[in-house]
């Protein structure tokens, strides 16, 4: 199946293995995460000490806490990329199998901060130096033969 916000492509696998632990967490806690995520992904800046005690309760793994915040970089960043609307991608991520509570949590942050996001990604992505000005000139020169 394709989704928009993959860019039209299959999910990866590792996404859709990684669906299960975000299931794990409660929908206000969802939230909080995606907005340390889309902090990271604006300001390169993530409390990993804050994420730490948002998924406590759910009692994560360090490595658990880790592909949470991968796969929801990945979810969030996708979409800011491709320029999937909320409505889409919290389809798309029930679709996967996401609960509605927590695809729906995950896409009011995600909504917020749509158009930041995209503006930072731009910031970051490779882009290659424009050309500002050209200057040329053609010399032509009527060269007659010696013969």
């Amino acid at each position: 199946m394709r989704f928009r916000f993959c860019g039209d492509l299959d999910c990866p696998d590792w996404v859709l293995a990684e669906i299960s632990i975000l299931s794990k967490i409660t929908s206000v806690k969802m939230k909080q995460l995606c907005v340390q995520v889309i902090r990271d992904l604006v300001d390169d800046s993530i409390d990993y000490e804050k994420v730490f005690k948002l998924t406590a309760d759910a009692k994560y793994e360090s490595s658990d806490v880790r592909a949470a915040v991968a796969t929801l970089s990945f979810i969030i960043s996708s979409a800011a990329k491709y320029s999937v609307d909320s409505e889409t991608l919290n389809s798309e991520l029930q679709q996967l199998g996401l609960p509605k509570e927590l695809s729906s949590a995950l896409c009011r942050a995600y909504g917020d901060q749509h158009t930041k996001l995209q503006e930072a990604l731009k910031k970051k992505s490779l882009r290659l130096s424009r050309l500002s000005s050209v200057d040329w000139r053609v010399d032509y020169g009527d060269r007659k033969s010696g013969s």
